[in-house]
């Protein structure tokens, strides 16, 4: 018997630390999706591809860009966010921290959980090159898409349905 709720308590255990592993590693985020689209680019089409929480932007074999590793990509939107255009490459994304390697400098130390993030960026010279990068939304997307008009529309966890808009930096909400 005593046996018997040792071995219970070594394997509750081990469960218990490959469950923190895995909620570590982000394992557990919203990140399941799989899916293509493609884009013309400077009379190039490319692929943009999600899968395994990564993001792939490729032109016929060649991988023009991918996501960081340590970014697990939910979801992706291409469209002309700040009107100038030309479409830019919109992602929905995890990362752990608020914020990047640059913090306000009323922020003592970044957090270290996974923080959901919206990150926008231009098409130079046939890649992705950051134009900006959220700190970590709150609240979180549940669904978002893009709008005929370069609008975002997002729909929170809550049911909150918004409208947001590029602005002189960032976005701002335009559905108050």
């Amino acid at each position: 018997m005593r046996r018997a709720a040792g071995l219970a308590l070594y394997v509750a255990l081990l469960a218990g630390i490959a469950l923190v592993l895995l909620w570590y590693r982000g394992d557990f985020l919203p990140c399941r999706g799989e899916r293509t689209s493609t884009l013309e680019l400077e009379g190039t089409e490319v692929t943009l591809a999600l899968r395994d929480a990564s993001f792939t932007a490729a032109a016929s074999d060649t991988v023009l860009w991918q996501s960081a590793k340590n970014i697990r990509v939910q979801d992706f939107l291409s469209f002309d966010i700040d009107r100038d255009g030309t479409a830019e490459l919109v992602l929905l994304a995890w990362r752990r921290g608020n914020y990047g390697p640059s913090r306000p400098f009323w922020v003592a130390r970044n957090d270290t959980g996974w923080s959901q993030h919206i990150f926008i960026y231009n098409w130079q010279d046939g890649a992705p090159v950051p134009q900006w990068m959220s700190s970590g939304l709150r609240p979180q997307v549940s669904r978002w898409a893009a709008q005929p008009d370069g609008q975002l529309y997002i729909l929170t966890p809550q049911g909150e349905k918004t409208l947001w808009r590029w602005g002189q930096w960032g976005l701002v909400r335009t559905d108050l």
